[in-house]
């Protein structure tokens, strides 16, 4: 569930779900256009992944998932990366205190 899915995924999502195109763009906050990228055939001229940020709002939004567990697992993942330089340093190069 939170890997980000690809065309066919969402497409089954959405059938589970009894979304539209339109509901998923609104939820997301993306126009119809961006959201029917998303479920473009992969290959395709117009196929775009969907952000893994817009899946989970998505996620959230109905009801599939919640914040508190998207957060636990975002931490997680920082956790694991701590160390190899992928929080450790903020805008223009400036250390990033650690908030733990």
């Amino acid at each position: 569930m939170y890997e980000i899915p690809g065309p066919d995924e969402i497409k089954k999502f959405m059938a589970d779900n009894n979304l539209t195109g339109a509901d998923i763009a609104a939820l997301a906050g993306v126009k119809s256009r961006t959201a029917r990228s998303w479920v473009a055939p992969s290959g395709s001229k117009s196929a775009r992944e969907i952000p893994w940020a817009a899946w989970m709002l998505i996620l959230i939004l109905t009801g599939k998932t919640t914040k508190k567990d998207v957060f636990k697992m975002v931490d997680d993942w920082k956790r694991q990366v701590k160390g190899r330089g992928i929080f450790e340093r903020g805008a223009a190069g400036r250390p990033v205190k650690d908030e733990q």
